[in-house]
C-alpha cells in the first residue's frame, strides 16, 4: 500500500509518496523533478540536493537556458537533448526543456498512489509523460512519449539522475563491460581509463580532473547497480532495445562544489542531438508520425 502527502517546502509544492520500504518526493514546479528517493530499509536517501533538510537545494534557474544555474539536484528528464544544439533549424536548450519546464500533474492519479506527469515540448513536436509509482522495495517510471507530428521526428531521451557518492560506493554495468567512451568517441578501459583514475568508485587522483563524462554500451541488457559500503543497493533495469547505453557523470567537487555520480540510460552515445547521424531507418532516435513510444524504468533497492 503506498500514501501520498503534499506539503510545502520552500515555497514549492512536493509531493511525497510511501510505502515501508521507499520514500519518494516530487517538485512538479521544478520540471517535475524526483527531489528525494530514500530507501527506508537502509535510512539512506540516494538523490543529492535534499540533506541535510538546512541546505536543500529548491530553487528555480537564474537563467532557464542554463542548466548550471539550476541546483544540480534530484532527477530530471533530458528530452530532446542533453547538451544545447540545433535541430531543424530549432534550437534545443540545454539539458533539454523538461527540466525548468512546469509539469501537469494529474490529480486525480495522485489519490490512487500514482505520481503523473505531463509536458509539451516547443522546439519539437513531442508529448512526454512519466508515470511513478511504489511496488514493496522497487520504483517503476513508466514513459510514453508521443510523435505529434505527420513527420518523423528525431529525440534523444537521458534519464538524469544524480545520485548520492559516499565513500565505498561502487557502480557496475556487469563483467561484460570492460570499456567505455568519452562523449568525443574516445574508447578506453572501463573502469580505469588512466593511472589514478577508478570510474566504478568515483575516485580519482590527486592533481587530475575530478570529473568525468562517459558513455558505457551498447548493453545487451539494460541493468546497473550502485552498491554501497554499507550493503545497501540500488539497482536499475531498463529495456535496452530502445536505451541501450548508459552516461556516466561523475563529479568529485569540479562542478558546483558539488559530491554526486549519475548513472544516465539513453538511446545514443552522445551530448547533443544534432551528434545523432540522420538516418530515416533508425529506430532509438527517430519515431514515425504519430508513434507513441512506452517504456519502464525500474529502481530497485536491496540490503546484502
Amino acid at each position: 500500500m503506498s500514501f501520498c502527502s503534499t506539503k510545502d517546502i520552500q515555497g514549492f509544492q512536493i509531493h511525497t509518496l510511501a510505502n515501508e520500504s521507499v520514500r519518494l518526493a516530487v517538485a512538479p514546479e521544478l520540471g517535475g523533478r524526483v527531489v528525494s528517493l530514500q530507501d527506508r530499509v537502509s535510512g539512506r536517501e540516494w538523490l543529492d540536493g535534499w540533506q541535510p533538510a538546512a541546505k536543500r537545494r529548491l530553487w528555480h534557474p537564474t537563467d532557464p537556458a542554463d542548466y548550471v544555474t539550476g541546483p544540480g539536484a534530484g532527477i530530471d528528464e533530458c528530452l530532446p537533448t542533453v547538451l544545447p544544439c540545433t535541430v531543424k533549424r530549432k534550437a534545443l536548450a540545454d539539458h533539454g526543456e523538461l527540466w525548468n519546464q512546469p509539469a501537469a500533474m494529474d490529480a486525480a492519479l495522485v489519490l490512487a498512489g500514482v505520481l503523473a506527469c505531463k509536458w509539451t515540448l516547443r522546439a519539437l513536436p513531442l508529448g512526454f509523460e512519466r508515470r511513478i509509482s511504489l511496488h514493496a522495495n522497487a520504483v517503476y517510471f513508466d514513459y510514453q512519449l508521443t510523435n505529434l507530428a505527420a513527420k518523423p521526428t528525431p529525440f534523444q531521451w537521458a534519464w538524469h539522475p544524480l545520485f548520492t557518492w559516499q565513500p565505498g560506493d561502487e557502480m557496475s554495468f556487469g563483467p561484460s563491460i570492460n570499456c567505455c567512451q568519452a562523449p568525443d568517441g574516445t574508447v578506453m578501459a572501463w573502469p580505469k581509463p588512466e593511472p589514478g583514475r577508478n570510474l566504478a568508485r568515483a575516485e580519482f587522483a590527486a592533481g587530475t580532473d575530478q570529473a568525468a563524462k562517459v558513455f558505457v554500451g551498447p548493453l545487451a541488457s539494460g541493468a546497473a547497480e550502485i552498491k554501497s559500503a554499507s550493503g545497501a543497493r540500488l539497482n536499475l533495469e531498463w529495456p535496452s532495445a530502445w536505451f541501450p547505453y548508459a552516461g556516466v557523470w561523475i563529479t568529485r567537487g569540479a562542478w558546483k562544489g558539488l559530491h554526486h555520480w549519475a548513472i544516465e540510460p539513453t538511446n545514443a552515445p552522445v551530448d547533443r542531438l544534432s551528434d545523432v547521424a540522420p538516418n530515416p531507418d533508425d529506430t532509438l532516435c527517430l519515431l514515425r508520425p504519430y508513434e507513441l513510444r512506452r517504456w519502464r524504468l525500474v529502481v530497485r533497492f536491496s540490503q546484502v
